[in-house]
């Protein structure tokens, strides 16, 4: 061992990833690792090489013989790696595949270690000078035992669409004897987010016109008044409020909330609607907002004449089926914010945390009930099921879930969930925690399994019901009684803005057109040789100005969501560079050619779909 190379490596190490150093030195090297040993010897052409003895069996991790040749294999066998390539290397070894990797790439390259052995990754730090090749660039290190639950994490980070076509992913030679198991964990890891990936790249393009829709659709329904503003000012909020979620220890105590009915403001999430009407308990009010929710989940009979919460982007066909209120809030989009605008009003909002159950605790807040209750908040697989019986099948199959992440829970040490769960989880002990520096508010954990949330009081939901739920109220009538924020004159002026949007998109289409014709004549001007900053400012303040007038209108916002190819077009260019003026210019003109030929598309695609859904309004 080198103690010089080692605090190098080190030293090295800690200018990128201090907290990282911090977790390997406190875990440290085993004394005596029982699973892996590491022979420190030489090839016979003079490179360092490591022998490792394993279950009985002796393994080397380089050429016995020849070391070097074997790493110029490796380095063949890569070839060119694009300057903004993820690169994933299975394995460190001895550090010469790294060595290598990082002297053949681009410092651009992100280049994402795994080792899944301790003492192999503590030998080579001691034994191999990484040190030039560690402090150049930020290498992440992901090392079993000292840091495994960051894969994801860096992995979700260092992923991009654009650059997928560029992804590498390399297995380090004698590491797939050694430790075929984890390998294959990580490594099928890795290939199913890139497919994830691809895939909701494609269902966007698929499904971003029914967004789109979703939007246009709803608009009739956002003129009729009624938002979460709406909604708070109708009920009182001096008793609790019970948050209904669909994880799956809802069906332990799903028929206490038969007690709670009249007793507490009972908002139920979409995907616990089957269950809770299979039930017989009416909840209040159901949130949505999925733009693609599948009707099974919610077409139950009985379920149509509950009221509805739920963005302007929610599946319309979902709302159109709703025979109760269709309640609003302001998700970002500006066509519904503008029917509140022009006639003075304010569309309130809701803070969201990823899922539909953050949404129900943010509006339920907002709305100033002291005490929220939570049931079916598992954010976790309790018994291995994601989610209560009833919703998406009658039985819930259970999930393998030995390699999920584990998170303390509420009655069990820890429980197994997802990364996306517990990033819901986090908000909601961030949110809590905020929540309470503002007023006193009181949140019981009534969902009697998943994850621990912070700032909640753990109790059953029979003990939480009969201590909180006292006064009668009918919310049902106070819902229905609930006020419009539009007049009738409102209302009538908000109609007549929904038949001028099909005349927005077709003027769209038409500077999409003129903007065409300007990067024509930027790809003419690159053909021709006639390059000259002052000709190309003055075309690019042409195009500039084009697109300006484009991003100005309100109809605008909905063609960017309906298109995600055409920010893909511009996105993935970043990652080509031209040697020349002319060749950048070519490229510009051939982006921008691409991009106006497809915002013409979506334009009069968005306009037929305005005229069908808005046209036949009445003004």
């Amino acid at each position: 061992m080198s103690k010089e190379i080692w605090e190098k490596n080190i030293a090295a190490m800690n200018q990128w990833y201090p907290s990282f150093v911090s977790a390997l030195l406190e875990k440290g090297k085993p004394e005596e690792d029982l699973e892996v040993k590491v022979i420190i010897e030489h090839s016979r052409d003079g490179e360092k090489i490591f022998r490792i003895q394993k279950d009985g069996r002796r393994f080397y991790l380089g050429g016995k013989r020849n070391a070097k040749e074997p790493v110029q294999i490796f380095l063949e066998k890569l070839g060119n790696v694009h300057k903004y390539a993820p690169v994933f290397l299975f394995g460190a070894g001895s550090g010469a595949y790294l060595k290598a990797l990082a002297g053949h790439t681009d410092k651009e390259v992100n280049i994402v270690v795994y080792e899944p052995s301790v003492t192999i990754f503590c030998t080579m730090l001691e034994e191999t000078d990484l040190s030039e090749e560690i402090g150049g660039r930020p290498i992440a290190f992901i090392v079993e035992g000292i840091n495994e639950s960051e894969f994801q994490p860096v992995m979700n980070r260092v992923l991009a669409v654009e650059s997928l076509g560029y992804l590498k992913e390399e297995i380090h030679p004698g590491y797939r004897s050694l430790f075929q198991e984890k390998l294959l964990f990580y490594v099928r890891t890795l290939q199913r987010r890139a497919e994830d990936m691809q895939v909701s790249y494609n269902t966007g393009m698929l499904f971003s016109k029914d967004l789109a829709q979703n939007v246009l659709g709803n608009l009739e329904y956002v003129c009729e008044g009624y938002n979460t503003k709406t909604l708070s000012d109708a009920i009182p909020h001096e008793g609790p409020a019970i948050l209904v979620a669909a994880g799956p220890s809802l069906n332990k105590n799903i028929e206490e909330l038969k007690k709670a009915k009249n007793k507490a403001f009972i908002l139920a999430v979409d995907t616990a609607i089957r269950p809770l009407l299979k039930a017989g308990i009416i909840p209040d009010a159901f949130f949505t907002i999925d733009p693609h929710k599948e009707m099974e989940l919610v077409e139950i009979e009985g379920s149509e004449q509950i009221p509805v919460i739920a963005p302007a982007s929610a599946r319309h066909s979902l709302l159109k089926r709703q025979k109760n209120r269709r309640i609003f809030y302001f998700d970002g989009y500006a066509m519904p914010h503008h029917i509140y605008r022009m006639n003075k009003k304010e569309m309130p909002d809701v803070s969201t945390g990823g899922s539909v159950a953050c949404n129900c605790f943010s509006l339920l807040f907002k709305m100033g009930f002291n005490t929220i209750i939570m049931a079916g908040q598992d954010l976790a697989y309790t018994g291995n099921k994601s989610h209560a019986d009833g919703t998406f099948q009658e039985v819930m199959p259970k999930k393998d879930t030995q390699h999920m992440i584990k998170v303390k829970g509420n009655y069990e040490e820890q429980v197994p969930t997802l990364t996306n769960l517990r990033i819901y989880l986090d908000w909601f002990s961030w949110y809590i925690t905020k929540a309470k520096e503002i007023y006193s508010l009181r949140v019981i954990n009534a969902t009697e399994g998943g994850a621990w949330i912070e700032g909640t009081e753990l109790m059953t939901l029979k003990d939480a019901i009969a201590e909180t739920c006292k006064d009668e109220i009918n919310f049902a009538d106070c819902i229905s009684r609930m006020e419009s924020a539009f007049t009738d004159e409102e209302r009538a002026k908000a109609a007549e803005y929904l038949h001028t949007i099909p005349k927005e998109y077709e003027e769209i289409a038409h500077i999409a057109k003129d903007l065409e014709k300007a990067y024509l004549k930027l790809a003419k001007m690159s053909r021709e040789g006639r390059v000259q900053k002052e000709g190309l400012t003055k075309q690019l303040g042409k195009i500039k100005k084009l697109t300006k007038q484009c991003c100005k209108k309100e109809a605008y916002q909905l063609i960017e969501s309906t298109m995600p190819g055409a920010g893909f077009i511009i996105r993935s260019e970043y990652y080509n560079e031209a040697d020349t003026l002319e060749d950048e210019t070519k490229e510009i003109a051939r982006k921008g050619i691409k991009y106006s030929q497809l915002l013409e598309q979506c334009a009069m695609l968005l306009k037929s779909i305005a005229e069908e859904t808005l046209l036949p309004l009445e003004v």
